[in-house]
């Protein structure tokens, strides 16, 4: 038995197809299910297996493993690259972001209401905002005083002492 023989042996043409098009359709099943993000892409190689085995090139089972193993590392490796992996990066589509480190002029209030909170009002950019005093309780504000914005949470802007 020769190493051609070898090589190309195995499933060709529409029964490999039909296996390959199968695996591939488990794996997608099963990304489903556990939604990890790599099955995915062995899913696709094992399509991409499987049209490949319509063509008329004469690929054996070795080559289709191959060519599976092959593509399906490449993807996975590719993956960060391709697909918005979620972690502690900020989202851009958010439009308080750009508010977040700027100053704001102080307009009323800043006193202790129910729950310990000192609320108030500021004006930024033009807008006046509902206001969380975020820093040391100690500090008194008056009308006109700058504070930082902290974060902007559920319509209210949490804001802190000026350094």
């Amino acid at each position: 038995m020769s190493i051609d023989s070898v090589i190309l042996m195995g499933p060709m043409a529409t029964q490999a197809f039909w296996l390959w098009l199968t695996f591939g359709i488990l794996l997608l099943g099963v990304e489903t299910i556990l939604g990890t993000q790599w099955l995915l892409w062995a899913a696709v190689s094992a399509g991409l297996v499987a049209v490949m085995c319509l063509t008329a090139l004469p690929f054996g089972f070795v080559f289709q493993a191959l060519t599976f193993a092959v593509l399906s590392i490449g993807m996975a490796v590719l993956t960060p690259k391709l697909i918005k992996i979620e972690g502690s990066a900020e989202d851009v589509n958010d439009p308080h972001i750009r508010m977040v480190g700027k100053q704001a002029e102080v307009l009323s209030g800043f006193e202790f209401v129910a729950g310990g909170e000192r609320t108030g009002r500021v004006m930024f950019d033009g807008v006046e905002w509902p206001a969380v005093w975020s820093d040391d309780p100690s500090i008194q504000l008056e009308r006109c005083d700058r504070v930082l914005v902290d974060k902007i949470y559920e319509g209210r802007m949490f804001v802190k002492h000026v350094a």
